[in-house]
C-alpha cells in the first residue's frame, strides 16, 4: 500500500525519522552515563517499546496500570509506574503484574504504601518504590528533604514494600521562556534528587535509582552528577511543542495526521476533515496554532472544531477539494491517545500499521 491510498484522517509515524529520535536520545544517555528508561504513554504501542530496548533501554515508564499490563502482555517484562496507586483492586492487579516481571512504582504518601505493601506481603513479595519528590511543577511529590526521610523511616515497618530510590519531574521546564531555563530547571531538579538521595543514603538507606527527567530537560539532568536514569517520553516523536522548547526541528517530527482539504469558503480559508478529535485541542508552549503544515509554513492551522480543521492560507494558494495535507500535531501524546491505530510509513510506502493498543487504558 502506498500512502496515497490510505483514508483520511490518518495518524501516520515516519519510520526513519522515528529512529533518528530513539537513537538521539539513547546516544545522550550513553554519553551521560545513565539508564533511559522512556515514557511509554506518549506511544502505548509495545512494538515501539520494543525498538526503544532494543536501543539499549532496560525498560519502559507508564502512567498506569493499565499501560504496564499492555506492555507486560506485549513482552516488556520492566515496567516502573510513575504514578501513585490507590485502592484494593489496584493493588491486586499491581502484585500480579509483580509476580509475571520486574515492577517498580512511585508513591508519595504512607497511606499508599500501606496498602500497597499489605497486598504484596499477602503474596508473598516485596514491591520496589521510588518516592516521589516535587522538584518545582507542583503536582504529586513530596514537599521537603524531611518528609522524604519521615516517610522513609516509617516504610521501614511495611513488610510488603522496599525503598530502592527516588523520582521527579521538572514539568515547569514546560513554562520557560527560553533554554537556558529549561537547563536551570533540569539542574535544580538533578541536583535537589541528588540531595535528598545523599540525605537518605546517610540514614541507611541503599538508594540505587535517582530517576528524572522529561524530553526537554533529559539532555541536561542526565549529566547532574549522581542522576542513575532519565524518562522522557515524548522525543520519540517530537511534536510543535517540543520543537518550541528545543527538541530539534519541525523537520524531525515523526507524527503527522494526514487530511484532506474537504472545503474553500473563501480564497483563504480551507477546511480540513481533522478537527480536535483528531488533533486533540491542545496549544503549543510558545506560539500560536493547533499544528504546522509540512512544507507549507505559510499555511496557519487557526483553530478546530470537533470534526473540523480551520486553515488560513494565502489568497493565491493552490488548494481545491481534494488536496491531502501532512500536519504536525501539537502534543504527540494527546493525539495518539484520539486514535486506534497508527500507520507506519517509509517514504511512500506504507510498511506496519500498529493498533494503539494502551489507549483508553486510564485505570
Amino acid at each position: 500500500m502506498k500512502i496515497e491510498d490510505l483514508d483520511t484522517p490518518s495518524l501516520i509515524v515516519d519510520l526513519d525519522r522515528m529512529q533518528r529520535n530513539i537513537e538521539r536520545m539513547a546516544e545522550i544517555a550513553r554519553n551521560a552515563g545513565v539508564a533511559l528508561r522512556p515514557h511509554a504513554k506518549t506511544h502505548k504501542i509495545p512494538h515501539i517499546g520494543r525498538l526503544q530496548l532494543r536501543a539499549g533501554s532496560p525498560g519502559l515508564t507508564v502512567a498506569k496500570l493499565g499501560e504496564a499490563e499492555v506492555f507486560m502482555d506485549g513482552g516488556i517484562e520492566d515496567l516502573f509506574i510513575a504514578y501513585p496507586l490507590w485502592g484494593e483492586a489496584k493493588w491486586q492487579r499491581l502484585c500480579h503484574l509483580a509476580e509475571r516481571g520486574s515492577i517498580r512504582v512511585a508513591a508519595d504518601s504512607y497511606d499508599v504504601l500501606e496498602g500497597i505493601s499489605q497486598s504484596a506481603a499477602r503474596h508473598g513479595i516485596r514491591i520496589p518504590v521510588r518516592l516521589e519528590v516535587d522538584c518545582g511543577f507542583g503536582r504529586c511529590g513530596l514537599q521537603t528533604p524531611e518528609e522524604v526521610r519521615t516517610l522513609a523511616r516509617r516504610m521501614g515497618g511495611l513488610h510488603g514494600v522496599t525503598l530502592v530510590g527516588l523520582m521527579g519531574f521538572g514539568g515547569q521546564s514546560y513554562a520557560q521562556e527560553d533554554a537556558e531555563g529549561i537547563r536551570r530547571v533540569a539542574r535544580e531538579e538533578g541536583e535537589q534528587l541528588v540531595g535528598i538521595a545523599s540525605l537518605l543514603r546517610a540514614d541507611g538507606f541503599d538508594i540505587r535509582d535517582v530517576s528524572a527527567g522529561s524530553t526537554p530537560t533529559a539532555p541536561h539532568v542526565a549529566r547532574v552528577p549522581g542522576i542513575t536514569e532519565i524518562r522522557p517520553g515524548t522525543y520519540i516523536f517530537s511534536d510543535r511543542d517540543q520543537v518550541a522548547l528545543g527538541w530539534g526541528e519541525l523537520d524531525d517530527c515523526a507524527l503527522t495526521l494526514l487530511v484532506t482539504v474537504i472545503s474553500r469558503p473563501t480564497p483563504t480559508r480551507a477546511i480540513v476533515d481533522g478537527g480536535s478529535k483528531t488533533f486533540s485541542s491542545d496549544t503549543v508552549a510558545h506560539g500560536d496554532g493547533m499544528g504546522a503544515v509540512r512544507n507549507h509554513p505559510d499555511y496557519i492551522v487557526s483553530w478546530l472544531t470537533e470534526e473540523h480543521g480551520i486553515l488560513e492560507v494565502p489568497p493565491d494558494a493552490h488548494l481545491p477539494i481534494g488536496t491531502r495535507l501532512d500536519i504536525i500535531p501539537n502534543h504527540a501524546c494527546a493525539a495518539l491517545n484520539l486514535h486506534d491505530r497508527l500507520v507506519a510509513v517509509r517514504g511512500e510506502n506504507v510498511e506496519e500499521v500498529w493498533p494503539v493498543a494502551a489507549r483508553g487504558r486510564v485505570q
